[in-house]
């Protein structure tokens, strides 16, 4: 409310002053004009209000099979009782012998093949591809750690109750696994071909960055020269209450991921005893620096993508954020404003920062002569690595602090939200799952697809499967969970994906 007031404030100074020079009528005029140009704004809000009408729906599940929904559901228990954290060889080596056990179909008719680091790249070859590119589809095998959080099940135990699949993985990523996979098997049953060729890419280390999984894949494919139609990897589950009505269930369709860059701030100072400090110590340094970097977050830019994805979104807001998204560009800088409690959408318009590890010292009583800062860093499209690094680098050069960047994969290109591939996928959801609005967006966190993404022009990361807010909040947190229905709908997307190709 400060940003109106000091409006009102501003724009009387200036009104008394004109009145003062050019007269009461040119005054009044002027007031005119400024009501007819709110009204306007309230108008283009009131016609996507009508829209809104228009699109009042609720999610349309695919028909029940309660005996078909109880397998899929043990298939995933069984999947998630396989601790696969990352650098877990055994374990993973114990989820491949469960896939081929589980899927023997897809085992027998494709060609598996192991890559060192753990990752799995199967071809299912088509007996009549014609002039069609293969297409690309991808999920990962590891999970999240679970140490350290309060889990009402066991985090590995693949516990089903109340209709869901609880524990590490279900969501992310075994539910996509299991539903492609399970996909693929039911086909083979009934004896259908691709029409193209298919690849199924599984990596093993996607949440440590991928480095041995999905780079190993990618080199592998590399070396076959091979080009594809689409890349699809898991991505935003299906809201049934998107934005928090549940009148407009959305599909949120990442033609983008934003990249991710670790720094290293440093810091250092005369170590001695604590008894005589000086006025900066190194850890005093070092929190000044995290202090300036938490507040001077990088300049907010509205992408082309994002300002799409607000407009398809207005539906679903409240009416003042509906204003702001009915007449952008214009009100970008109040939609700024008034969007910087919601995390997840402040997100998507700047390269952000979060500070997760600090080291320093190494008794009470002793002061240290380093201290050290990790950064997350998360860019937009339009910033680099190396932009980010300056950034940081100017922020802290009058401080002791030296910044390092560790590692850093660039933000993806974007990816064409128009056009058959697009709407290839849009018409799966469709078919799927009824009215679902498809909403195009920037993905803020990392997928394997990066490593993919020479490969095709369309790159497209989503999880075909509904997810209520609180499942979708716990993937990497306690209590991850899938329900069975949305396991059993998400093959039913992959097997009606597969027959279009």
């Amino acid at each position: 409310m400060t940003f109106f007031k000091d409006l009102a404030a501003s724009f009387q100074i200036f009104a008394s002053n004109f009145t003062a020079r050019f007269g009461l009528w040119v005054n009044g005029l002027l007031l005119f004009l400024v009501f007819a140009g709110v009204l306007f704004f309230i108008l283009r809000a009131s016609a996507v209000s009508l829209r809104a009408r228009r699109l009042d729906t609720r999610l349309q599940m695919p028909p029940r099979d309660k005996e078909r929904e109880a397998r899929l559901a043990q298939r995933l228990s069984q999947a998630v009782q396989i601790p696969t954290i990352a650098g877990n060889e055994r374990a993973l080596d114990r989820f491949h012998r469960w896939m081929e056990r589980e899927f023997p179909l897809v085992f027998a008719a494709m060609r598996p093949l192991y890559l060192p680091g753990g990752g799995l790249l199967l071809q299912w070859l088509s007996p009549d591809p014609g002039k069609k590119k293969p297409v690309l589809l991808c999920a990962h095998m590891d999970v999240a750690p679970a140490e350290g959080q309060k889990w009402a099940a066991e985090p590995f135990g693949g516990q089903i109750q109340d209709g869901y699949i609880w524990g590490r993985g279900a969501l992310d990523c075994k539910g996509v696994l299991t539903a492609l996979l399970s996909a693929a098997e039911e086909l083979l049953e009934q004896g259908f071909e691709p029409g193209r060729d298919v690849y199924f890419a599984f990596g093993s280390d996607e949440e440590t960055g991928g480095r041995q999984g999905a780079a190993n894949i990618a080199q592998e494919i590399r070396k076959r020269g091979l080009q594809f139609d689409l890349v699809l990897d898991e991505g935003d589950p299906i809201a049934p209450a998107y934005l928090g009505s549940p009148r407009f269930p959305a599909a949120l369709l990442g033609v983008a991921e934003k990249g991710t860059a670790v720094f290293r701030l440093t810091a250092k100072a005369k170590s001695g005893h604590a008894a005589m400090p000086p006025q900066h110590t190194a850890v005093g340094c070092l929190a000044e620096a995290i202090c300036r970097i938490e507040a001077a977050p990088m300049r907010k830019r509205l992408l082309p993508v994002t300002r799409r994805r607000l407009v398809l979104s207005a539906p679903a807001m409240s009416f003042w954020q509906r204003v702001c998204a009915a007449n952008l560009p214009a009100s970008k800088k109040l939609l700024f404003r008034r969007t910087r409690r919601n995390l997840p959408l402040s997100a998507l318009f700047h390269t952000t920062f979060a500070i997760t590890k600090i080291q320093g010292g190494s008794a009470a009583n002793v002061l240290p002569e380093t201290a050290q800062a990790t950064v997350d860093a998360r860019i937009l499209q339009g910033d680099t690595g190396e932009k980010v690094l300056d950034y940081l680098k100017a922020l802290t050069a009058d401080l002791p602090v030296t910044v390092e960047m560790l590692s850093c994969q660039q933000p993806s290109p974007l990816s064409p939200y128009r056009g058959d591939v697009y709407q290839m996928i849009v018409s799966t959801v469709e078919e799927t799952y009824g009215r679902v609005s498809c909403i195009p967006t920037l993905l803020p966190a990392g997928t394997d697809s990066k490593y993919y993404q020479e490969f095709s022009e369309n790159v497209v990361r989503f999880t075909p499967m509904p997810a209520d807010q609180p499942s979708s909040a716990a993937v990497h947190g306690a209590d991850e969970r899938l329900s069975c229905q949305s396991l059993a709908a998400g093959v039913d997307f992959y097997e009606s994906l597969l027959r279009r190709l």
